[in-house]
């Protein structure tokens, strides 16, 4: 997923949740899966940042999760042999490739922002507002990556 998405940065995987997603209350029992969520931790094991959310699509400003990993002045990891290295993802089938991703989430902007207009009630106005600008910032990140390449 690193190299699919071209991060800067390691993810960590957590199946069954007991190393990090259990200790940190981030399970959700009843469906034996993690909370959506994005945490930053430093090196102490201090939780700087958390959001958790109630579904996949709800994500937090780019701007804040990176101002809480800027927070932490580390260096830039490096192993005793240069960069740490990434393994290869080997996506299935199904997997959407980056390229498509820009037309689902361009879909899902679409269909999102059609039904905040019909909605009355301001809360799930809002959570849907919230969608449509996730959406928005992908495409922007997405089309400044496509003019790097």
């Amino acid at each position: 997923m690193v190299e699919k998405l071209q991060l800067p940065f390691p993810l960590l995987s957590d199946p069954g949740g007991e190393q990090v997603l259990k200790p940190y209350d981030s399970w959700n029992a009843a469906q034996s899966i993690a909370k959506p969520a994005i945490f930053v931790i430093a090196p102490d094991g201090r939780e700087v940042y958390r959001h958790e959310s109630d579904d996949f699509m709800d994500r937090p400003d780019d701007g804040d999760v990176l101002a809480a990993l800027e927070s932490l002045s580390l260096p830039a990891r490096q192993s005793a042999t240069g960069p740490v290295p990434h393994i290869a993802p080997q996506p299935s089938e199904r997997a959407f490739r980056i390229e498509n991703l820009g037309l689902y989430l361009r879909a899902v902007r679409t269909a999102v922002a059609t039904l905040a207009e019909r909605m009355h009630d301001p809360e799930d106005r809002q959570q849907l507002e919230r969608t449509v600008a996730m959406a928005d910032r992908y495409l922007k990140a997405q089309a400044a990556t496509v003019r790097r390449q």
